[in-house]
């Protein structure tokens, strides 16, 4: 359905049937992005495409059964090959973003906003099939995800246990050892209680690449960054400064990444993409700017550009503690979503809708 600038999938159920109705209700969404994702033959001539589809066997070792069932069911609701499914849901798993929370004298009434942005140049006009998927996964926790047609994982979301998630990718691609990115966070919002658990999750979990996740608990409004290798783990609180960068047995970090992590503001979690340290700097002074009036207004303020880039893809400014989101796609005449409408939407209602 429609609501606002957002177009709305309910699923429930197994996990085949929920990719099922994910492909009979959006098939012809799917059809579109697999066209202008991963369609053209231009892409398989890529070269770090060919080496990363050397490692799809690898790669499928370490992906639970039940999130094949899902994707078996997009390939057969929406009539298309199971490996075109596979290979849209998994390549490419780098997105260039930005993720804030805001908590405590921060904001207007002392509770915490958790913001995402998701930068994202690679797969013409994926904005013309954005999805805000609302899933009722039996036996588990029922969550939303701002998505795209076709895509069973997460980049950004929130579950019914008011904890919300997105990330930011780092510099090393591989090695794929693990589980994917956006299903390791599927699992996060299907299973996490709380912030200590969501942490746990990614912990124990077999990862793939570089990434830095940014999770917040409504329940007790406190929030996390979180640096994840294949290796390594480490994590940063609101306001902390060198955490990253003196644990024991971390790779070194570039100048970059020092300067980002040793400017956190209080009460506050910054993490960006690190192709800019001038938008970094914007994103700091508009938060000090802002300091002790933040709201979803005010969040939606601190991230115009150029603290968002022109491939802004969407935006979710999340208020976990009320399950209340606010959500805004890149138009279809590309004008970026830091800069197009806002529709607002609370997950509690999303649930009991009756379509």
């Amino acid at each position: 359905m429609e609501e606002g600038c957002v177009t709305t999938l309910y699923l429930e159920g197994s996990p085949y049937d929920r990719g099922y109705q994910h492909g009979v209700l959006l098939r012809e969404k799917i059809h579109d992005n697999l066209k202008g994702f991963i369609g053209s033959e231009d892409f398989y001539k890529d070269e770090v495409v060919q080496r990363f589809q050397d490692q799809l066997p690898q790669i499928l070792s370490y992906i639970p059964s039940h999130l094949i069932e899902e994707m078996q069911g997009i390939s057969v609701g929406a009539d298309v090959p199971f490996k075109k499914v596979l290979m849209m849901n998994l390549f490419p798993e780098m997105f260039h973003c930005i993720g804030i929370t805001l908590q405590g004298e921060a904001t207007h009434d002392d509770s915490l906003y958790h913001v995402r942005v998701l930068d994202y140049s690679i797969g013409k006009n994926l904005q013309k099939n954005a999805v805000l998927i609302v899933v009722k996964p039996s036996g588990k926790k029922s969550y939303l995800s701002v998505s795209y047609a076709g895509f069973i994982g997460v980049i950004t979301g929130m579950n019914e246990e008011k904890i919300a998630i997105g990330e930011i990718s780092g510099d090393q691609y591989g090695p794929w050892e693990g589980v994917p990115m956006a299903f390791l966070l599927k699992e996060v919002l299907e299973n996490a209680l709380g912030l200590n658990e969501a942490q746990k999750i990614i912990k124990r979990a077999s990862r793939v690449s570089e990434y830095y996740y940014v999770i917040s608990d409504g329940k007790i409004e406190e929030s996390v960054g979180v640096y994840a290798t294949h290796s390594h783990v480490c994590c940063i609180g609101p306001g902390e400064s060198n955490s990253l960068l003196t644990s024991d047995n971390m790779p070194q970090y570039s100048i970059k990444k020092a300067t980002i992590f040793n400017n956190q503001p209080k009460n506050c979690i910054l993490l960006g993409g690190f192709d800019s340290l001038r938008r970094y700097s914007t994103l700091t002074e508009r938060v000090q700017k802002e300091y002790g009036f933040i709201d979803h207004v005010a969040c939606q303020r601190i991230i115009l550009p150029p603290v968002t880039s022109d491939v802004n893809l969407h935006n979710a400014i999340f208020h976990p503690s009320s399950l209340d989101v606010w959500i805004s796609n890149m138009g279809l005449d590309r004008t970026p979503a830091s800069q197009s409408c806002y529709t607002h939407f609370n997950l509690m209602q999303l649930l009991n809708f009756n379509p």
